[in-house]
């Protein structure tokens, strides 16, 4: 009977042993199996290749290269009054000047051609910057004369805001910067009109403006002339000081606590976010307020300096000169004012200003200070702008009285949301061209949380701050925030007909430039602009030639002109160092499989991979094209296949690559792999043989206990 127990237990143990046995011998299996089968070991040269003609690849479009390269879009027009010679001749300098650092510009003088034969002068004009615009995407739009009607008039928009003293009837430029529509979709001669009186519900202005408009307001070609040299002494860096590295901010009181309890409203609010949010960082400032509760912080490290605003200082300061100026408070056409303290600056001291050789950007969030649709001449913007190399560079102020809401105090809504978005454009976009900063500021309001949630564009006195608001001064003019400096040559020592360049604008301190502009010519005549992003990053890709020599010409924000040369050389490599990597190196039935293909062309550039892809010995093959466009200098690209059953895998792939002067070379590979079968199967295969396995020794221990149950019965017997 010990002998049977003992065989029995050894029986037991054996059985237990072949349990964990056969799951753990099942796992080492899948792991030796899925070990040998690295994609990265199987990479090896093709044996075939297939039947290609390489006339037959799609040829490099160099037509629509050369085509960027010697017939350029048109970037800004200059419009004139019809046929008039003298204005042409007193514009033409500025042409010049645009064109030559690359801004390409013509001069327009005949929009009388323009539209259809009844419509008024301001339709004309509008239609032929909505042509130059549809064909050339032209940006920049400067008007060159008055807004009279022998001049440039301006578009009168239908805007009864119930403002005192004026008409339901407010003139604005925007009109020629919103191109969409006729701004008269049901043809009553009222332009502009808001839903609520358009009579079919529509509201006439779409809002968002497809170029940046600015305006010369010349009576005759002499103000015109003045305003031209200005502009161009001030883009050239004549004027270069420490003053344009200065701002004057001034707040005043647009009410006192009396009037409006039981705090009043103070602007320097306003001023003092500014300077403390956007400028002190970038320039130096002084800042001039007024308070009838506000407390203003005066704690500033010298240069900067805060001192209260009175009646001759604001004079004083703008006469020492600043690059860019803010005035918020009351205004009329011929003065800045302040509750409490009356008019602190007048058309007076605009026509015997002393800012000579230092013209300011000047924003005044005020009301009527540029109404340069009158007659008269005397309101302050128009002063300021025609001041001979003096006054303005550029003015930002209303045409009309404008609106602002009390308690305000998150500085969002109406004039105030508009000053504090322009100088955040100004600033933190670094978006210094100042008709750009003015219609993206007007674009930052309209899709503002506070227009969209808590006001309208349906409110006409909304809408008479979008349209009253225009610039006096060239829109293309970018402000200065420093003394201007040469640039860093940025390109290399060797440079090749065809090669993607991308390099980085920097000054001379190594500061990045924001949206420089290079512009490249050759003795063939080509004329092309590329322009960097805010970084500073500049893209383009030169046409093909060699020993070409290029004129560089580099300008931007705070960059004087700055001229480089350089000449193709010629390329002649072809494309090389290709090379074949594929993820993941031991692929699953789980793993998309990426075959990552790449090569170099450190000349030209590499233009196209063409790729064939093969499991039949490349006799029936799939064809895929990775492509660089003029802009694009990528050397790796990836093919992606879709999830694989398990089983053994071949595939053979044909490589074509080409650089941008047409030069080829070839390679080819083959790549054999398993994709094995997930653990999960072995882990079953075990789990049956162990249910097997305990079913047979189940069976077998009944067997034997059923076989000894009689002799148990006849030993209980004997007892």
């Amino acid at each position: 009977m010990r002998m049977i127990r003992s065989n029995r237990k050894k029986l037991c143990f054996a059985v237990i042993f072949l349990l964990f046995l056969i799951p753990v011998m099942s796992i080492g299996f899948f792991l030796a199996n899925a070990s040998t089968h690295s994609l990265d070991a199987d990479i090896s040269e093709a044996e075939f290749a297939p039947d290609i003609d390489f006339s037959e690849l799609p040829p490099i479009d160099y037509e629509t290269l050369n085509e960027s390269w010697y017939n350029p879009d048109i970037e800004m027009i200059i419009v004139v009054p019809d046929g008039n010679q003298d204005f042409i001749d007193a514009v033409q300098p500025l042409c010049d000047w645009k064109n030559e650092k690359g801004v390409k510009t013509i001069i327009l003088s005949n929009y009388s051609s323009y539209g259809q034969e009844e419509d008024e002068p301001q339709v004309k004009i509008r239609e032929m910057i909505k042509t130059y615009y549809e064909s050339d995407g032209i940006r920049w739009v400067l008007l060159a004369g008055d807004a009279q009607s022998n001049r440039i008039p301006i578009q009168e928009i239908y805007n009864p805001d119930g403002a005192p003293g004026e008409t339901d009837k407010k003139p604005s430029d925007y009109y020629y910067a919103g191109l969409n529509g006729t701004w008269d979709e049901d043809g009553d001669g009222n332009f502009g009109e808001s839903a609520e009186f358009n009579s079919n519900g529509i509201d006439e202005i779409d809002w968002i403006p497809e170029v940046y408009v600015g305006r010369l307001p010349a009576s005759n070609s002499d103000q015109l002339e003045i305003m031209v040299n200005k502009i161009m002494s001030y883009e050239k860096g004549e004027y270069s000081g420490i003053w344009m590295n200065r701002m004057l901010l001034a707040g005043g009181i647009s009410d006192t606590c009396n009037e409006e309890p039981p705090d009043g409203e103070d602007e320097a609010r306003l001023t003092e976010y500014i300077w403390k949010n956007y400028v002190q960082d970038e320039m130096n400032f002084t800042h001039l307020y007024k308070t009838a509760s506000f407390s203003v912080d005066t704690n500033v490290i010298l240069p900067d300096e805060v001192i209260e605003l009175d009646l001759d200082n604001f004079d004083t300061k703008f006469d020492t000169g600043y690059s860019t100026v803010l005035f918020a408070g009351h205004g009329s056409p011929t003065s800045f004012n302040s509750e409490s303290l009356g008019d602190v600056y007048t058309d007076t001291d605009a026509f015997t200003c002393l800012n000579d050789e230092m013209p300011s950007l000047v924003y005044a969030d005020a009301c009527s200070t540029a109404s340069y649709d009158m007659v008269s001449d005397n309101n302050i913007g128009e002063i300021l702008i025609k001041e001979n190399n003096a006054g303005a560079i550029g003015y930002i102020g209303a045409l009309r009285k404008t609106w602002y809401r009390l308690n305000d105090f998150t500085l969002e809504m109406l004039n105030r949301g508009n000053a504090k978005l322009f100088w955040k454009i100004f600033f933190e976009e670094k978006k210094y061209q100042q008709g750009r900063a003015l219609y993206d500021s007007k674009i930052a309001y309209i899709y503002s949380d506070y227009l969209q949630d808590y006001s309208s564009l349906q409110y006409e006195y909304e809408r008479k701050n979008l349209l009253s608001y225009n610039l006096l001064g060239d829109p293309e003019t970018d402000v200065y925030t420093n003394i201007p400096k040469q640039a860093i040559n940025p390109f290399p020592d060797e440079i090749y007909e065809g090669q993607f360049i991308d390099v980085q604008i920097k000054d001379l301190r190594g500061n990045l430039v924001p949206y420089p502009r290079v512009h490249l010519r050759n003795e063939l005549g080509a004329y092309f602009t590329a322009y960097g992003d805010v970084n500073g990053n500049v893209k383009l890709r030169l046409p093909t030639g060699s020993d070409l020599s290029y004129n560089i010409t580099i300008t931007g924000h705070n960059l004087l002109q700055s001229n480089f040369t350089f000449t193709t050389l010629s390329d002649q490599e072809k494309p090389n160092r290709f090379k074949v990597a594929a993820v993941p190196p031991d692929p699953s039935i789980k793993d998309n499989i990426c075959f990552e293909i790449s090569s170099q062309d450190a000349e030209s550039g590499l233009e196209s991979i063409f790729t064939y892809i093969s499991n039949e010995s490349l006799v029936d093959y799939t064809s895929i094209r990775f492509k660089n466009e003029y802009l694009e200098n990528q050397s790796q690209f990836e093919i992606i296949l879709n999830k694989l059953d398990p089983g053994n895998y071949q595939y053979e792939f044909f490589l074509i690559g080409r650089d941008y002067l047409n030069n080829t070379d070839t390679y080819e590979f083959k790549i054999n792999f398993v994709i094995a079968n997930p653990i999960t199967d072995y882990y079953l295969i075990g789990g049956i043989f162990t249910i097997g396995a305990v079913s047979v020794v189940s069976s077998f221990m009944g067997f034997v206990g059923i076989k000894q149950y009689p002799k148990h019965i006849e030993k209980s017997k004997r007892t």
